[in-house]
């Protein structure tokens, strides 16, 4: 079947259930110009953001990495280079951990070449949210090192209720099917288990006694069916974006809310301070972690000259102009329609409420991650967690517990980290070195000078070949 034509049998699809993107890259994403990981690197004069928690930065230090691991760290005249070391000279450039977006759906894309994105803008690890085999088969490649990609953890196929709120989500009409499906996903390698809105109590609860008995994570939204509070305490790993708590924040008595209101899943509606605090108090003592992924919704609607702005925006090459045109585009301008000067207040409004209710989490103590929800309408793989970092700090985030929502907590939460999340000895190399300090502006990790994933070393030059490379490909497949 034509690629452009199966993007068009998914035009209507809800939200959530965006087309093939990168239409027939056709290239071999395998090791084409990655370093042999085996060999030893030594960044020398770098000072280190190791995120570990009390801001410091070590000054003029070596890292040596070997073998995919960091093996030493220390004040460069006191870390000898080993002769056989590829040196990188990094004086006055910053060392950090590589960033992990903690919400991406890899679903929707035919070709791994789509992959390499993340690692040109920094992303060594990603959260999977809808599997399907191949993505299993990705994550395979890229442990062994034969594709080139940042590391996959992956959700198996999105689990919801008779009917399914999305054509593509397995329908589970009652228990048995509940903990089939699970036995299944638990079988056949994936990581955790998402679940989606339309479930029934009976499969709510049917899924999490059977994730808990084959101990995975379940995440995903909250179902209608299911009584808030009974979510908070079933053991729910995370919960993905802030449209659920829609109804909880509300300052009026609250309509149902479902997947035909998008504007009031985007918060645009008056709130009641009080209830976010409530709201908030009840998901930190909960221990859920959130994902707010605000980037998706601010990118969800907008005025004419700004959607223009976005189209111009040189990073949009990468992007099939089929699904530029027809679906970015198309969906956003629907979006808009029939807005008046009050609407376009109320957009404004969401954005501000979804600031102050992350502001609001992050008083209270509620545990969150850094993520995307790529590939939505302008929401650029890859590129976009640079915004959505940008926006915790507008949320009250300093730099640097910003940045480590994007590292040390993304491994933290997968039960990783003694193995990367932190620039520290024995921790797995995956690595981001930037020209300019990230503590001192959320900016700086645009400024990309190279990537390490698991000691394999793409310098900007190299990033940038990547990235052409990639942009001449998406042309040619129009």
């Amino acid at each position: 079947m034509n690629l452009l034509r199966k993007f068009l049998l998914g035009f209507l699809l809800p939200c959530g259930s965006v087309p093939l993107l990168l239409l027939s890259l056709g290239c071999t994403s395998g090791q084409e110009g990655a370093n042999n990981p085996h060999l030893t690197v030594a960044f020398v004069g770098a000072n280190i953001v190791p995120l570990t928690g009390n801001e410091t930065v070590l000054r003029d230090h070596t890292v040596i990495v070997r073998d995919g691991r960091i093996a030493a760290i220390g004040p460069r005249r006191r870390v000898a280079v080993p002769a056989d070391a590829i040196q990188i000279p990094a004086s006055g450039q910053y060392l950090m951990p590589g960033l992990a977006d903690m919400h991406v759906h890899l679903e929707h894309f035919d070709d791994p070449a789509y992959l390499q994105l993340f690692l040109i803008n920094g992303v060594t690890f990603v959260r999977s949210m809808d599997g399907r085999p191949f993505i299993l088969d990705w994550k395979r490649r890229a442990s062994s090192g034969t594709l080139l990609s940042p590391h996959i953890y992956t959700a198996g196929p999105v689990l919801d209720g008779d009917p399914p709120a999305r054509s593509d989500n397995r329908a589970l009409r009652d228990g048995n099917e509940a903990r089939r499906a699970v036995e299944e996903q638990a079988s056949e390698g994936y990581d955790f288990v998402k679940i989606y809105a339309n479930l029934s109590t009976e499969t709510f609860r049917a899924v999490m006694a059977a994730a808990r008995a084959r101990r995975l994570p379940v995440a995903g939204h909250v179902p209608h069916a299911v009584p808030f509070q009974e979510v908070l305490t079933a053991g729910m790993a995370s919960i993905e974006h802030l449209g659920d708590y829609a109804n909880a924040i509300q300052a009026s008595d609250p309509q149902p809310l479902g997947r035909a209101d998008p504007a009031k899943r985007r918060l645009a509606l008056q709130v009641d301070s009080s209830r976010i605090a409530a709201l908030a108090t009840r998901l930190a003592h909960s221990g859920v972690w959130v994902i707010p992924t605000m980037v998706q919704a601010d990118r969800a609607v907008a005025p004419p000259n700004v959607l223009q702005d976005w189209m111009s925006d040189p990073a949009v090459a990468v992007i099939d102009r089929g699904i530029l045109q027809y679906y970015w585009l198309g969906s956003v301008t629907r979006a808009g329609q029939g807005l008046d000067a009050a609407g376009w207040s109320l957009v404004e409004q969401s954005r501000l409420n979804r600031i102050a209710l992350v502001r609001a989490f992050l008083q209270a103590g509620v545990h969150m991650l850094v993520g995307t929800d790529t590939p939505q309408p302008f929401v650029i793989p890859g590129a976009a967690i640079h915004e959505e970092l940008a926006n915790f700090v507008a949320a009250g985030f300093s730099p640097e517990r910003a940045l480590i929502a994007a590292t040390r907590d993304a491994a933290r939460f997968v039960g990783d980290e003694r193995l990367w999340g932190t620039v520290e000895r024995g921790k797995r190399a995956d690595l981001l070195l930037l020209d300019v300090n990230p503590l001192e502006d959320i900016g700086a990790t645009r400024r990309i000078a190279g990537v390490m994933v698991e000691g394999r070393w793409f310098a900007a030059s190299r990033l940038q070949e990547m990235r052409i490379s990639v942009e001449r490909l998406a042309a040619a497949s129009n």
